[in-house]
């Protein structure tokens, strides 16, 4: 194997009055046995990692994948969090939205393992509320039927007719990313829970995960 390492003039090691003049770097041979000192002090570290990572937390009917403009994994994925997000949060939550981007993973058939989670959703994102006017709302439709469709779940009372809508999603997205543009400006409250740690407790109140295909994508179909 091999790395390359670049040999840097450090800035901080030079005078106000001096430059980097030059750049220079060489490939060098790392192919050597590995430091037992070294692993002997991983070793406690990494097999407690395993076995953390390693435990079954449910079992999955089906492979569970992302697509659009709906998808069992997406479906899933909002399901629980709503449902998740809900048990802790004081007000009603109208609808819940993500985005495909950051499903970073698909769940296979069988036991799921809280590796599996991490792999999933690898990010620290925290599930927060935020609440939309009509107007920022028929901006989420638009966004939701131009992009080709994005994971959502709507609560059962969910009414098109409403004129504040409080919407669960991510800090991530609730700040503008994913140019979801219409949660700009808006404040939002965090329910000081990570969009992972929803999915594990759910699995951890579950012994079974299953999703379906509801046709839910042509709910944002009404003309505002």
């Amino acid at each position: 194997m091999h790395f390359i390492y670049l040999l840097l003039a450090l800035t901080l090691l030079l005078s106000p009055e001096e430059d980097i003049i030059s750049i220079s770097g060489s490939s060098m041979d790392v192919s050597h046995p590995i430091d037992s000192i070294f692993y002997n002090i991983a070793k406690p570290y990494k097999i407690k990692i395993d076995n953390e990572m390693n435990e079954v937390l449910a079992y999955s009917k089906q492979d569970l994948k992302k697509g659009q403009p709906e998808s069992l994994l997406g479906n899933w994925t909002a399901d629980v969090c709503l449902e998740i997000a809900q048990q802790i949060y004081e007000r009603e939550i109208d609808v819940a939205m993500f985005n495909n981007g950051g499903l970073r993973s698909s769940l296979s058939k069988g036991n799921v393992t809280k590796g599996d989670m991490f792999k999933l959703m690898p990010f620290e994102n925290e599930l927060v509320v935020v609440d939309l006017n009509k107007k920022d709302f028929q901006l989420l439709a638009e966004y939701y039927k131009k992009t080709g469709g994005q994971p959502i779940s709507f609560s059962n009372d969910f009414n098109l007719g409403d004129s504040i809508f409080s919407i669960l999603t991510t800090d991530y997205l609730a700040n503008g990313g994913d140019k979801m543009i219409f949660y700009k400006n808006k404040e939002y409250t965090s329910t000081n829970l990570k969009m992972r740690d929803a999915l594990i407790n759910y699995c951890n109140q579950t012994d079974t995960i299953d999703s379906k295909l509801d046709n839910r994508n042509l709910i944002l179909n009404y003309e505002f």
